[in-house]
């Protein structure tokens, strides 16, 4: 039973997306194939294009505690406690895994037939196939984060990657894993076409933009370590016109706009969980990193009997890629090029509208060295459960920057799993389902 997308198949033999039920028909069975550009469209507007988020990277991440039973073997325990099999259940949709995969196919749906819509015009069809390779290359980018090892450019062209699925049959097998440098190059090249076609700006900001593309580009570029990119792609992103809330307006945090009328967000990406990531607790030690004077501690978290808590802004919780991510980025290329009066002017306009106007001081920094410290340490503040951290831990960790990482029952004091530098830890075995399915996939973990 080695198919593409076994993991789908009870989805996409629907008749129909939830959110456009009444515009697509299933013909083949197994095969959807909508007929007109509005359908493509409308398609980038359901739940699989936007909540494309998988609840259970913030569990793996060292901003969040949680007193979860050592015994639990649900996907989430597993990422909290950074076993190797991530999900093991052979009944159920693989955690991460099936989510993503379930996004890039009704991504191919779109970049495969949307150019043969029997109406509207080649230049709006050229649009919506380049917002969906976008969408697909961000779902690819997870995937990667999950399950392929970190990037070292000595290594990439051997690594495991992904497989790359372009097809939306089901009867057809799975293709083999990719290397990690071409499913990253596949991407990268994806995104740049996508630039080609995409507008610079869009009905709402779950919608795709030029912006949006470079945002994920200079993600992707400082994943891999290749700094001057991902500054001149944040750079390109920050054409976008932006504000920057300045938190010293707000006494509550119920007083923020909804998060899809944050003036912040670059692009939106959600996650089908609602309730994330309100209610997670703070680490002890991402608590360390804040002080009574800095509002996004003040206005963001709440203490419960089990510690402090996040209090999300009301609506959807975005997990997409902010402006304050790009102007950390070039602050961050800025701190390792030793430009520090760059990085610091950054930083210091960053953090005026971070901490409360009576104790704000410019920060300064002697050294490259130094400055990056800072600036890293106020993208773990601005970013925690924005979903990127995973990604951070696992590039910084490539380089030497992550301390071991310990889980321990506050109640007990009991050592419960540590994370330890360069563990194979940081990279989960592929889920036991797609194995069962797919025998001969090469596996991380041998």
């Amino acid at each position: 039973m080695n198919k593409l997308f076994f993991i789908l198949s009870f989805f996409i033999l629907l008749t129909s997306l939830s959110a456009c039920n009444k515009f697509l028909e299933v013909k083949p069975k197994g095969i959807i194939i909508p007929e007109h550009l509005n359908d493509y469209e409308l398609m980038l507007n359901s739940p699989e294009m936007v909540m494309t988020f998988p609840p259970t990277l913030l569990y793996c991440a060292d901003d969040y505690y949680e007193s979860m039973d050592a015994l639990d073997r649900t996907p989430q325990a597993n990422a909290y406690y950074w076993r190797i099999k991530i999900d093991d259940d052979i009944n159920n949709v693989p955690a991460v895994w099936g989510e993503q995969y379930k996004s890039i196919y009704h991504a191919n749906v779109i970049i495969n037939g949307v150019l043969q819509a029997t109406d509207g015009d080649l230049a709006k069809k050229q649009a919506v196939r380049a917002e969906a390779l976008v969408i697909r290359a961000d779902n690819y980018f997870t995937l990667l984060t999950v399950f392929a090892k970190a990037y070292d450019a000595a290594t990439a062209d051997k690594d495991p990657g992904l497989p790359l699925v372009t097809a939306t049959d089901v009867t057809e097998k799975t293709p083999p894993r990719s290397t990690l440098q071409a499913t990253l190059d596949t991407m990268i090249a994806n995104l740049k076409e996508a630039d080609l076609y995409l507008p610079t700006a869009n009905i709402y900001k779950y919608r795709t933009t030029k912006q949006a593309a470079y945002g994920l580009l200079s993600r992707i570029y400082l994943y891999m370590q290749r700094y001057e990119e991902a500054a001149s792609y944040a750079t390109l992103a920050l054409q976008a016109s932006h504000t920057l809330l300045d938190y010293n307006n707000y006494t509550d945090a119920n007083e923020f706009p909804d998060t899809e009328q944050k003036s912040e967000i670059l692009w939106m990406r959600t996650s089908f969980d609602y309730s994330i990531p309100s209610g997670l607790h703070l680490s002890e030690e991402l608590k360390t990193y804040f002080n009574a004077n800095d509002l996004r501690y003040t206005l963001l978290t709440w203490v419960d009997i089990f510690g402090v808590s996040f209090t999300a802004p009301t609506g959807y919780a975005n997990f997409g890629i902010t402006y304050q991510e790009m102007e950390l980025t070039r602050a961050e290329v800025f701190a390792r090029k030793n430009n520090i009066a760059a990085a610091m002017d950054i930083i210091n306009t960053f953090r005026k509208k971070r901490i409360a106007k009576d104790a704000w001081a410019p920060l300064s920094a002697a050294t490259g060295e130094a400055a990056l410290q800072i600036v890293l340490a106020e993208r773990r503040r601005e970013t925690m459960f924005g979903g990127a951290r995973w990604m951070d831990m696992k590039r910084l960790d490539k380089e030497g920057r992550m301390p071991a990482v310990k889980r321990i029952n506050k109640e007990t004091q009991q050592l419960i799993a540590t994370l330890e530098p360069h563990s194979p830890a940081y990279t989960f075995e592929i889920p036991a389902k797609v194995l069962q399915h797919n025998p001969g996939m090469e596996r991380n973990h041998p």
